[in-house]
């Protein structure tokens, strides 16, 4: 069967667009089969598929369905398949939903003041991240009365440039006291501009703003009308970022020509940097995507089973554990028993082998955002942004109790600030040559693994390496599934060098080398390269930790030494077994720890040296070392400024100790540290 030129399955041979296009064919006599009786077919085709255009437009949202959503929903309601639409005919049937919706042209002036009201009126106490304002075309007669600006000369970037400033560089109303911000200070963080034309080729734009905070409108729609002489109306009904490009980016029923070519700018990524298809996208959220689902349940038994019903899928399942908190299979169970429709309890039996792994994904899938977001961000920002935080058990934390004993205890022999210090060296740059892996030694029940034992919490259980199990074939393959800090307790060098980490592997490991991750080849084509460069800590029992076994001899020994610094407890603490692990407080002592460190070296650092010649204003070898560190000027000048007023006269002349030393070192951002200590 054809279908305006395009040719269908078996399917839609049992449709009633069909059915009623073979009584079409039978109906026509004087003219020919082949030629006569599909023209008259495809009239009395396009005679259904408008009726049933007007059947959906009471129940559809005009201007938050796409023409490709529409379609496909027409498509479903004339009895084919959702993608039936799409092909050949899909501009014909685009241009009869157009004819259905369209009334007479208005005139230029009429259209803009319905694609104002729309918008929504203005609110004045509108404050928020995301606005959408409108620049609309003026009148001849009011352009002559008036010092507004003929945008019609105007380009895309012109009006982002005007309205960017506005909010980055305002002009205040006099008597406000208002302080002009400088561009550095920008407030806005994504813009992106649409230009619509009206019957007569004249245009308007529309500007859709994301602000790196709230702020109202109203100071920019000043600076728009009186430095920019630019007419505009701000709307409030759009208060996120992806609704607002949504609105001028995607083709609606009620306004199916948007702009070809917007222009978008960004502060990170400057001009069209944005995917503005991925920024028009509504972002999924449990709550709305279960309401949706009921919305359509109910819309189908209002219409008296006229209408098919929505199917139950696994997102929509995911959405019902995320909203009600399902978090096992058995109160999902429950649940779809006693509240489900007939489709969820139809679904849920069908997959109930899998609803364990259903409720697992559900969990994973909720998370997703948290998790991204702590991907970005780098081990020692993690500590540090969990340092700032508020231990929810307060001065009765048992873990904050029990570390303070620990170093109470061992204060002859381990010191807080080295420990703190060696954590936050390996957090920053991981094992090198130059930063040694701290290995926690000491008796039994010292507390050694309980001190160090949040960095489970602090990084998430799934997301540190732990000791690998003695004589596993394929010790370290877990290091390759997203591992951001490796502890391994109780870890014993020279047992485990004998095959399970064999020497060789473990000097690679733990200085930041390349190495060979030994595979199953019933999987894999080959063994995996791999190299470590993230945080990690080692504990370990004092007695015979060093004692030479067969395979491992004294010289290894001496080169596993060299890839640890060791610090030795001697106390044994019993208090500390009945410790709940605290990710906060850990966090606490190892900034707080290294903080301390920085200011003590800080204040001992020496006066001017008799050497530094009169009037050196040059550290030498400093512009070459940014350079290559890529630092910001800003943050180079300032170690730079401090090392001079050190006595430094050249970069050669520091150690790496010395660079950690110094307060605007501790100023950078992690990254930054690190690639400047490996451009050293």
């Amino acid at each position: 069967m054809r279908l305006l030129g395009q040719d269908f399955g078996s399917k839609a041979a049992h449709s009633p667009l069909v059915t009623c296009r073979l009584a079409s064919m039978a109906e026509v006599g004087n003219l020919s089969p082949e030629a006569s009786a599909p023209q008259a077919a495809d009239e009395r085709l396009k005679a259904e598929v408008c009726v049933a255009i007007k059947e959906l437009l009471p129940q559809t949202d005009l201007a938050e369905v796409s023409l490709a959503e529409f379609r496909a929903s027409l498509a479903e309601h004339l009895g084919f398949d959702s993608t039936v639409l799409e092909g050949d005919c899909k501009h014909q049937v685009n241009e009869w939903i157009r004819a259905t919706l369209q009334s007479p042209a208005a005139a230029p002036q009429q259209h803009m003041a319905e694609v104002v009201q729309g918008l929504g009126a203005e609110e004045t106490n509108f404050k928020h991240q995301v606005h959408l304002l409108t620049i609309s075309r003026v009148l001849p007669g009011t352009l002559d009365s008036t010092d507004l600006r003929d945008i019609q000369a105007m380009s895309r970037q012109e009006v982002a440039d005007c309205v960017r400033l506005a909010f980055d560089n305002p002009v205040y109303p006099p008597g406000t006291g208002g302080q002009r911000r400088s561009k550095a200070d920008g407030l806005v963080q994504k813009l992106v501009v649409f230009q619509e034309e009206h019957s007569d080729g004249s245009k308007h734009f529309h500007v859709a703003v994301k602000l790196n905070r709230t702020r109202k409108w109203t100071t920019a729609k000043y600076t728009l009308r009186e430095r920019d002489h630019l007419a505009c109306h701000f709307s409030s009904n759009h208060t996120q970022f992806w609704s607002a490009v949504r609105y001028g980016y995607i083709p609606t029923l009620s306004k199916p020509v948007v702009d070809a070519h917007p222009v978008s700018w960004s502060a990170d990524g400057g001009w069209q940097a944005l995917d503005l298809f991925a920024e028009s996208q509504r972002p999924w959220n449990a709550a709305i995507w279960k309401r949706r689902h009921e919305e359509a349940e109910r819309a189908t038994a209002s219409e008296g089973g006229k209408q098919k019903k929505p199917r139950f899928n696994k997102l929509d399942l995911t959405a019902l554990i995320m909203s009600q908190g399902l978090t096992t299979q058995a109160a999902v169970m429950e649940y779809v028993q006693d509240h489900g429709t007939e489709q969820m309890q139809l679904f849920v039996h069908q997959r109930q082998r899998y609803l364990k792994d259903f409720v697992a994904e559900a969990m994973q899938w909720g998370e997703a955002r948290q998790q991204a977001a702590a991907e970005r961000q780098s081990e020692w920002s993690t500590l540090c942004a969990t340092a700032d935080k508020d231990c929810p058990h307060g001065h009765a934390c048992s873990y904050n109790h029990a570390a303070a004993a620990f170093f109470a205890a061992n204060s002859m022999s381990l010191s807080r600030v080295e420990l703190a210090v060696a954590l936050r060296n390996i957090l920053v740059t991981g094992p090198a040559k130059t930063t040694r892996v701290p290995m926690i030694v000491g008796p039994t029940n010292s507390g050694k693994s309980t001190l160090v034992l949040p960095f489970d919490e602090l990084y998430g259980f799934a997301h540190v390496f732990h000791k690998p199990a003695l004589g596993s074939s394929f010790a370290l393959r877990n290091l390759l599934k997203e591992k951001k800090f490796l502890f391994w307790d109780d870890f014993r060098p020279v047992e485990y060098g004998q095959r399970t980490v064999p020497v060789t592997t473990f000097l690679s490991l733990f200085q930041g080398q390349p190495f060979e991750v030994q595979m199953s080849q019933a999987f894999n084509d080959g063994n995996t390269d791999f190299e470590w460069h993230r945080g990690c800590v080692l504990t370990g029992k004092a007695k015979d930790l060093w004692k030479p076994l067969p395979g491992v001899d004294e010289e290894d020994i001496k080169h596993m030494k060299s890839r640890l610094l060791i610090f030795t407890c001697t106390e044994t603490i019993s208090a500390l077994r009945a410790t709940s692990p605290c990710a906060i407080c850990l966090s606490k002592w190892i900034r707080d720890g290294a903080m301390e460190h920085d200011a003590a070296a800080a204040l001992n650092a020496p006066s001017l040296p008799f050497s530094l010649p009169q009037g050196t204003k040059v550290l030498q070898g400093m512009d070459e070392l940014a350079a290559k560190a890529k630092l910001p000027q800003v943050k180079a000048a300032a170690l730079a400024e401090e090392l001079l007023s050190l006595g430094a006269v050249d970069v050669v002349e520091l150690s790496r100790g010395d660079w950690q030393s110094l307060s605007a070192f501790g100023k950078l951002l992690p990254f930054e540290q690190k690639r400047l200590l490996s451009s050293l």
